[in-house]
């Protein structure tokens, strides 16, 4: 008794002080606790765990590159690319590595078949330069999560050891780790070895064989309630060929997507320490396995309402809103989601009536942080949008949808001959342009002239015209549909 509470005991002070150690550095309200780039060898769990990172708020996934595995590094590459088009976050950069020549596994079949997205060709930059860039440029140190062979971090130490400094924890899944075995160390036992030797701290995670994590259809079922399209993309992709063959026949193991539980709920692992640097965590037992469980569904979820901070939960209760508000909760919402409706009813309760351009700039902005996949008050804007209405209500939008607002000083108006609606976003040395188009901008002008002269300009039966024609662009205009965006060099 006496063991097994000291255990219990040690595992809680140790958890308690990875926890302080992971997460001190990111107190600031909104703010990403873990800045992480994530390696991957394009097997289906690894879908699986970066739906679940980049569908957190609390993760900001700086890059993502590919090793030697399930699928060879251009090929995973070039569907981490699709995937993470898919929900609109191009501005993420994808590397690939270099293949090893490992022999095949005996799953690149079924690999290769599962929809991560629409594939397209394009050249990647090589996985060590990425990394090195990424380690180097970023302010806060990084969490490296390894679902596949060690391969890329063996060769950014070998080339650049000055940059361990800047990684905070290596985080890998693998199979067994006393001895070390099992497939991502199997195709590159080098690099493996390698990587545990050098003195960054790395958390091997992995499963006990006596009590297996088994994707089930009641566990789709669980992820399918979460109204995401994270959750979606998993339960769409497990539901269909090659997948749901091998969940029908118990074949999947929630295997690298461990290394997700693991960053939220460390204390549901038992750990042994391996080295100074090296430790090993598995789930302990069938509570352990449960609380996983959960756990899966509670990241796609992640934390109530996270972008407000006074607010526990935002109001989607159609009797608060009014008249002609309320048919478009439950619509705009699933529509667009919870982050666009958020933005424009503080937007327009700001602006102080349901304005155009106010609901333009919204949309502009929401779809600029979708880009880079990242939360409030971390994008740098410049507006063309000038300081005359009416196109210069879009820059309320603007600040509301980004964070970026006057007072944080991360919003400029430029000063601009011809106003139009267009705007400038930079995150970390990364730039875009956003510009509605031409089409919709003459839609609305078309609009608003049709408006005054039927009612005169600025008149109420005008204003009332206005606030009709702007109930009806929040619901119907795409914010992935009505902007041309391009990237700066």
């Amino acid at each position: 008794m006496f063991i097994c509470n000291f255990r219990s005991f040690s595992r809680s002070v140790f958890t308690l002080l990875l926890a302080v150690g992971l997460t001190a550095a990111h107190a600031h309200s909104g703010k990403a606790r873990f800045h992480a780039v994530i390696d991957t060898d394009g097997a289906a769990d690894d879908l699986r765990t970066l739906c679940l990172l980049l569908g957190n708020r609390e993760v900001e996934v700086l890059a993502v590159t590919t090793s030697e595995g399930a699928l060879l590094p251009d090929s995973a590459a070039v569907r981490v690319r699709a995937l993470l088009n898919s929900f609109y976050h191009e501005g993420i950069p994808v590397g690939a590595g270099r293949a090893v020549q490992a022999p095949v596994p005996a799953w690149r079949a079924h690999s290769e078949r599962v929809a991560w997205g629409d594939a397209a060709g394009c050249e990647f930059p090589a996985a060590k330069s990425l990394l090195a860039q990424t380690l180097a440029d970023e302010e806060e140190r990084v969490v490296v999560i390894a679902l596949g062979a060690l391969t890329n971090l063996s060769d950014l130490l070998h080339e650049r050891p000055d940059l361990g400094s800047r990684i905070e924890r290596i985080v890998w899944y693998n199979d067994r780790a006393e001895p070390l075995s099992g497939a991502n160390y199997a195709v590159d036992r080098a690099a493996a070895q390698h990587v545990l030797a050098s003195g960054v701290p790395v958390t091997v995670v992995t499963a006990d064989p006596s009590c297996p994590f088994v994707v089930t259809p009641a566990l789709l079922d669980a992820l399918a309630a979460v109204p995401t399209p994270y959750a979606r993309k998993i339960v769409a992709t497990h539901r269909a060929a090659p997948l749901a063959e091998l969940v029908a026949a118990g074949h999947l193991r929630v295997w690298d997507d461990l290394t997700a539980v693991w960053l939220f709920a460390p204390e549901l692992f038992s750990v042994r320490r391996r080295s100074a640097t090296v430790d090993v965590c598995a789930l302990a037992d069938e509570s352990g396995v449960q609380g996983a469980q959960e756990q899966l569904t509670a990241i796609l979820r992640g934390k109530p309402d996270s972008e407000s901070r006074v607010f526990y939960g935002f109001p989607v209760d159609g009797g608060l809103y009014a008249a002609d508000v309320a048919p478009l909760v439950d619509s705009a919402i699933v529509r667009h989601g919870p982050s666009e409706w958020r933005a424009a009813v503080l937007t327009n309760e700001l602006h102080g009536h349901l304005g155009i351009y106010a609901t333009i700039g919204v949309k502009m902005g929401i779809r600029a942080r979708e880009y880079f996949n990242i939360g409030v008050d971390d994008i740098r804007v410049v507006t063309f949008a000038g300081h005359r209405p009416p196109v210069s209500c879009m820059n309320d939008g603007l600040q509301v949808g980004t964070g970026a607002s006057v007072g944080h000083g991360l919003i400029d108006v430029a000063q601009v001959d011809a106003p139009r609606p267009e705007a400038r976003f930079t995150f970390k040395n990364k730039t875009i342009r956003l510009a509605l188009k031409p089409a919709y901008a003459e839609r609305i002008r078309r609009d608003v002239q049709r408006g005054v002269a039927r009612y005169g300009d600025l008149t109420e039966p005008y204003w009332q015209y206005v606030r009709a024609l702007a109930l009806r662009y929040w619901l119907d205009f795409d914010r992935h549909e009505i902007f041309e965006l391009t990237v700066e060099e």
